[in-house]
């Protein structure tokens, strides 16, 4: 196989990166991981720089928009595995991978007060309900900021809460 030439870090620099969004909706009906590492090789040739992938944590729901368990790689697109094979094979073509990663909510991976996903029962973040403010199912403090009633607000506010992100974050 031809493995394509170009540098990355040059492409950005001269802005002749191309984008490809490599999923859809219903990717994750599709063993994706693997389905796109077929593909790698016409996705290089084609003139792509840089594929835009799929949320590839854990989620509650398929597509990956609602991540139980940030440190399990394991999603509806495909295994940890399976996902490391294909960030090898973009990087053998020098195709850029770029990941939807979703921090801005969550939802818990049992349920506790009230009914709804706001316990993380995960490792290494064992949090209860005073993990998810008052105002959205949870044990914790009022929100400090705006509510989407779908996800269970994480309070910042707690000190172990922001003790546990920062020490992921390392």
């Amino acid at each position: 196989e031809n493995v394509q030439q170009t540098d990355p870090a040059a492409v950005l620099r001269n802005g002749r990166e191309i984008l490809l969004q490599a999923f859809n909706w219903e990717s994750h009906k599709h063993d994706w991981w693997r389905n796109i590492e077929k593909k790698v090789p016409d996705i290089a040739k084609s003139g792509f720089t840089s594929a835009w992938l799929p949320p590839p944590t854990h989620s509650f729901a398929p597509q990956g928009y609602t991540p139980q368990n940030l440190y399990s790689l394991n999603s509806a697109y495909g295994s940890d595995y399976v996902l490391k094979a294909l960030l090898s094979k973009m990087k053998q073509y020098k195709v850029r991978a770029m990941a939807d990663i979703v921090i801005n909510h969550r939802v818990g991976t049992t349920q506790g007060h009230g009914g709804t996903y706001n316990r993380f029962d995960g490792i290494p973040l064992a949090w209860d309900e005073r993990a998810v403010t008052s105002c959205t199912g949870g044990r914790g403090n009022r929100s400090t900021g705006d509510n989407f009633p779908g996800f269970p607000n994480v309070d910042h506010t707690q000190h172990f809460v922001r003790k546990d992100i920062t020490d992921w974050l390392r």
